[in-house]
């Protein structure tokens, strides 16, 4: 629901009479004001409940009021506690008309008025705000909500969330240091987002900064996207009525971690909503899981897995990190139930796996042509269409699950520059190795080790100043004199290498000569 002030001026002003006419607000100047001294004295009301130390002090009042603190406002009050619920027009200011003149509303009594309009019943279950809203904003609300009502309670329960901070100073617009979230989308992807705030304690302060924050968030929402994967993936190798149902040990361990897991959420979510913790259970699970998932298909006990993983999708769906039909096969029907992508390709992509692994297993070390074949399928074909294939071991059945494309091309892309990275620094290490070994010794210092001299002997080639033009003592120059006569005795090896791997071609080439 989207609500705007200005749609609700009527509302508003219908709200301030009201307060009027319970005897908790008074005119003054075109403007109106509440009276906390008069709301306090009252024997049902207490004002600044949330912050009582704050109650009396004027510096966070006239902050709270801001713009409405103009010159002159203090000499229209009753008492300086009283704060503007409605403020007479100032010149080039936009204005609504009202019973006490032209004007505009308060800060505070936007939020009352447009409240009451949607939820007219009295009290209102949850009320949310940053932190620095507590004292003035909410307690003016409350005091300007009970004397409307004639009530002493007009919240059940009020969320005061942290602040986010970056560099140790709170973001915000007027710093010019915030991020907004069509920027952080260019990044990171919305379940990484949501994932990173709950990885942090809803009413403390969190310090934000891209490189710090997000890397855990994006290991643990990969870690439950794999999960669910793995689960379908595994399911399809699954047959209820072809395999033994009995429990044994492994399964009512996870029957336990399921259950005491179930228990550690809820008592998390219980205090103070506390959802690092319930990720953090919910984290164990999975682990638990992925193990009990390593046995045979045969072993694996469906129901028991579809419990798991339906309990861990509806705690993240609360979350809001997934949605309905995110995992279809993970909390409800057959693999092969609907009519998505995946559950079409299901029946052939079963089959083209038990190919590739009778391939594997019959091909044997005549059969490496096969083999590499079998790969290009899993590494150059399948990421194509969808498909990421997972080898689970050599006796093991191999896996498949359906990935959204653009994210396996990527993966492939970054695998390919990683080999290409690779194989250049091997390279590059064999041809340093190469320099080395054919760098006369005279030539060593000049050659390998340029950057740490500035002067060199021109007959010996040994360095005879250091890099910044000091002279080298003559313990640094037999240093010197001794590495280069060993690099000269490594030089005179290689060479000697050379000559005798050329002999044979030699040789071969004088045969060919005398025929």
């Amino acid at each position: 629901m989207v609500t705007r002030v200005s749609e609700y001026v009527p509302e508003i002003v219908a709200f301030i009479e009201k307060i009027i006419a319970n005897g908790f607000a008074y005119e003054s100047n075109g403007s109106v004001y509440f009276n906390v001294i008069r709301y306090s004295k009252d024997d049902a009301h207490t004002y600044a409940k949330l912050s009582p130390s704050s109650a009396g002090n004027l510096e966070l009042l006239a902050e709270g009021e801001g713009a409405l603190t103009a010159e002159g406002a203090a000499s229209e009050k009753t008492n300086a506690q009283d704060f503007a619920l409605w403020k007479k027009v100032k010149e080039g200011e936009p204005f609504w008309e009202s019973p006490w003149g032209p004007g505009r509303p308060g800060w505070h009594i936007e939020c009352s008025a447009m409240a009451g309009a949607i939820f007219p019943e009295c009290p209102i279950d949850v009320h949310a705000g940053g932190v620095d809203l507590k004292f003035p904003h909410h307690d003016n609300e409350i005091a300007q909500s009970e004397a409307y009502y004639g009530c002493d309670n007009w919240v059940n329960a009020f969320w005061h969330t942290g602040h986010l901070h970056t560099k140790g100073k709170k973001m915000s617009k007027s710093l010019k240091n915030f991020s907004t979230i069509r920027d952080m989308l260019e990044h990171y992807t919305g379940k990484q987002m949501r994932m990173l705030f709950l990885l942090h304690q809803w009413h403390t302060t969190m310090n934000y900064s891209p490189e710090e924050s997000f890397p855990e968030a994006i290991k643990k929402e990969d870690q439950f996207a794999e999960f669910f994967k793995t689960v379908k993936a595994t399911l399809r190798q699954c047959n209820v009525n072809e395999t033994s149902q009995k429990w044994t040990e492994k399964d009512f361990a996870l029957d336990a971690a399921l259950s005491a897991k179930d228990h550690a959420v809820r008592e998390a979510l219980c205090d103070n909503f506390d959802t690092p913790k319930a990720i953090h259970e919910l984290s164990e699970l999975v682990t638990a899981t992925n193990i009990y998932l390593s046995q045979p298909p045969s072993e694996i006990k469906i129901p028991l897995v579809r419990s798991v993983s339906r309990f861990i999708f509806h705690i993240l769906k609360c979350f809001g990190l997934y949605e309905d039909g995110d995992f279809p096969a993970v909390v409800s029907g057959d693999a092969g139930a609907g009519a998505s992508y995946e559950d079409a390709i299901t029946p052939l992509m079963n089959v083209l796996l038990k190919f590739r692994d009778d391939v594997k297993k019959n091909a044997g070390k005549e059969g490496k042509e096969l083999l590499k074949l079998s790969d290009e399928l899993r590494d150059d074909i399948l990421p194509h269409l969808g498909i990421r294939l997972e080898d689970k071991g050599k006796d093991a059945p191999s896996i498949w699950k359906y990935e959204d494309k653009e994210t396996l091309l990527k993966e492939q892309a970054a695998k390919l520059a990683e080999k290409a990275a690779k194989e250049q620094a091997k390279r590059d290490r064999a041809e340093l190795e190469l320099k080395k070994k054919s760098t006369p010794g005279k030539d060593w210092f000049r050659t390998m080790e340029a950057d740490k001299y500035s002067k060199f002997n021109e007959e010996t080639g040994l360095p005879t100043h250091d890099a910044k033009g000091k002279a080298l003592s003559e313990a640094l120059q037999n240093k010197c004199k001794k590495a280069a006569n060993s690099q000269e005795t490594k030089y005179q090896k290689w060479l000697k290498e050379q000559e005798a791997a050329k002999a044979p071609a030699q040789e071969e080439k004088k045969e060919e000569e005398k025929a």
